[in-house]
């Protein structure tokens, strides 16, 4: 298995507990050994050191009571901090008893506080638009991303083979524009993606005090709306037209079990097509209430004059605004399993295909993981590390190298540095910044680790490296040769000097 599916899962479920610990009494002996050895600088006398009163503590009850004060303990008992060096000395294995019993007795308060359900989050740009094209099968992206620092010139990314190339070709996005006359980036009239208003200094990041105003949500109505009525929406660049837009054919038309026969094929086509859309789009099976509010509101446009194809492109534009659509949010305790005790909570298993999708594809789950989840056997430990390694082989997983190393290595900042060109001569060739193919050398690093399963240690210190011409160039401290600046080759090289 592919040693970063393990690495995948801690992440996915970091917030995810599984069951509580077994509740075994800790020792009753605690406070004994707080009489025998801390008593004394603790509590005595009214002496109390670092403001904490052990003669409070009478039994286990007190202690869990200050969940600060137990995890004090345990930090200074395993530190060895205490008893001091000329305290009576706390012998070797009574201590690790001690230590033992307080992890249980934390464990056992974190168990017991009421669920706390996880924030509200509003899709990005980036998701938003790899969510639309999984979610509508489409062949290219809806926006032109600057996120995506790094453009792939051809097909090298390959996770499945478990190998990259010794070559490659890539461009930077926030330098190149629309170059070697490829089509234009982005569906032509789509709406520019709503931004949340500024605060009075910069952004407001103070996530429990955002709101979505009235003014943000008509604007991401609108965007549904321009992806719907844009001309590149369309058969030649839609996958699902035939499934989706098409006008149904006979056999599709047949009206469905429990169905009135006199419904239009048109009608039935459209709860059908509906139910399977729905699913994807929300993350979770579809309410009959929801389906037969889209199914009436089409019936609706069909006695309004519509067509089919408007009435499917009005029905998928009103999908896309939905706060359904653009939040993820899990539900409440009243429809979690409980599991040993009551405060603590699992996922569903919908809400686990959410997570995996959100983590590894930046986008929705398909079809695959929310079969499983609506069997309810994507928890099950093998199904789910199955499931995790196919994630990671899928050309989708790219979306995780272009968005999680250039976030965590903070490479933007190589886009704004602008070095002394008297002191940094070649970091400058044709008013070009060599911080465009230093940009690019970590990301094509971070993504041979990860299509070769490599150690995580060789983002520290790997024995090979990415470099381009005007790379080696600059490195040598000259600039001399004609170099390409927008379409980068790259070549994997050893490294012989860790330095």
């Amino acid at each position: 298995m592919h040693t970063w599916s393990t690495f995948a899962a801690v992440l996915v479920l970091a917030v995810a507990p599984g069951g509580a610990l077994s509740a075994k009494d800790a020792a009753s002996s605690l406070p004994a050994a707080f009489q025998a050895h801390c008593i004394k600088c603790h509590g005595q006398e009214n002496q109390v050191e670092g403001e904490t009163n052990l003669l409070k503590i009478k039994s286990d009850k007190d202690l869990e009571a200050q969940p600060q004060l137990l995890e004090k303990l345990i930090q200074v008992l395993k530190n060895g901090d205490m008893p001091p060096p000329d305290a009576t000395p706390l012998p070797k294995r009574q201590r690790q008893q001690i230590v033992s019993s307080l992890h249980v007795m934390i464990q056992r308060v974190r168990a017991s506080q009421p669920f706390i359900p996880t924030p509200i989050r509003r899709m990005n740009r980036f998701q938003y638009n790899n969510a639309v094209v999984d979610l509508l099968e489409l062949d290219r992206d809806l926006f032109r991303l600057n996120e995506r620092l790094l453009r792939r010139r051809d097909d090298y990314f390959q996770p499945a083979t478990g190998k990259m190339p010794p070559e490659v070709k890539v461009s930077s996005r926030p330098l190149s524009k629309d170059i070697d006359n490829q089509r234009p980036e982005g569906f032509r009239g789509v709406a520019a993606f709503p931004q949340d208003k500024r605060a009075e200094h910069g952004f407001d990041n103070r996530a429990d005090h955002l709101t979505l105003s009235p003014l943000l949500m008509e604007s991401f109505l609108r965007l549904s709306q321009t992806i719907v009525e844009s001309a590149d929406l369309n058969p030649k660049e839609c996958r699902s037209w035939d499934r989706l837009f098409a006008p149904p054919n006979k056999a599709e038309g047949t009206p469905a079990e429990g169905r009135s026969a006199d419904e239009t094929p048109e009608i039935d086509a459209v709860r059908s097509r509906l139910k399977s859309l729905l699913r994807r789009a929300f993350r979770r099976p579809v309410d009959p209430p929801t389906l037969e509010r889209f199914t009436q509101f089409a019936q609706q446009q069909f006695h309004a004059g519509a067509d089919f194809e408007q009435t499917m492109r009005t029905l998928v534009g009103a999908i896309l605004g939905m706060p359904d659509f653009l939040y993820f949010y899990e539900s409440d305790t009243t429809q979690k399993t409980s599991l040993t005790n009551p405060g603590r909570q699992r996922v569903t298993d919908f809400e686990l295909a959410s997570r995996l999708a959100q983590f590894l594809w930046s986008s929705i789950p398909d079809d695959p993981l929310l079969d499983l989840a609506a069997a309810g056997r994507l928890s099950d430990p093998q199904i789910l590390g199955a499931q995790i390694e196919r994630m990671m082989n899928d050309s989708r997983s790219s979306r995780f190298c272009d968005n999680f190393p250039a976030q965590w290595l903070q490479l933007d900042r190589l886009i704004t540095s602008i070095p002394d060109p008297q002191k940094f001569p070649y970091f400058y060739y044709s008013g070009y910044r060599t911080s465009m193919h230093m940009l690019s050398e970590p990301l094509l690093l971070f993504e041979t680790v990860y299509v070769e399963n490599l150690s995580v240690m060789d983002l520290l210190d790997p024995d090979f490296t990415w470099e381009s011409n005007m790379l080696r160039a600059n490195y040598a401290g000259h600039s001399k040769g004609d170099h390409q600046v927008n379409v980068q080759s790259f070549k994997r090289v050893p490294l012989e000097d860790p330095r």
